[in-house]
């Protein structure tokens, strides 16, 4: 079999390098991550059609699939900021790394999401409801099985937590065992 050759489409530019870019679930958008900005593009035509800056470098961004209300942002503060699509606004804000912030995405559901650290771990943070119909149920309505994986999450979190408790003393962190 030979390689297929692909073709560029086109170019969007940036004032500085792109970390992070991720096409929307239903194809309409383009998210991207450059210096402190994160930019939503139009995947067809390709204009720009939302930019925000943020206070901080951000290294990863990703749109909430299932509505895409909000958008979620990562980078050097260490935490994982949650924002209002339409407004900007920041909306939640999840502290737990204790490194960079270099990757994010949401699970195909928008319930759960998560985010890689320089520190060496992976978290998976859990959402409030998206909407009050929200049922797990995709478009055609069928289940996604995402409520399933979020509750094995969950139980898996608690478990973890009830085996084990972190501390920080003088800037160490320990594990103790839970009496």
């Amino acid at each position: 079999m030979g390689r297929e050759e692909r073709q560029v489409v086109q170019i969007l530019e940036t004032k500085f390098p792109v970390t992070s870019a991720e096409v929307s679930q239903d194809g309409r958008y383009i998210t991207t991550a450059d210096g402190s900005s994160v930019k939503f593009w139009d995947a067809n035509h390709f204009g720009l059609v939302k930019s925000y800056d943020l206070p901080c470098k951000v290294e990863s961004s990703s749109l909430e699939p299932k509505f895409g209300n909000r958008f979620i942002a990562g980078g050097e503060d260490m935490w994982v900021h949650v924002f209002d699509f339409h407004t900007g606004e920041e909306i939640g804000c999840n502290k737990g790394h204790h490194g960079p912030v270099h990757c994010l995405r949401f699970s195909p559901g928008g319930e759960s999401y998560a985010s890689g650290s320089e520190d060496g771990t992976i978290r998976i943070w859990q959402l409030g409801p998206l909407s009050q119909n929200e049922d797990n149920s995709t478009a055609n309505g069928s289940k996604d099985g995402m409520g399933e994986v979020t509750q094995k999450i969950d139980e898996l979190a608690v478990s973890e937590a009830k085996k084990t408790e972190e501390t920080q003393v003088d800037g160490v962190e320990e594990k103790v065992a839970d009496a």
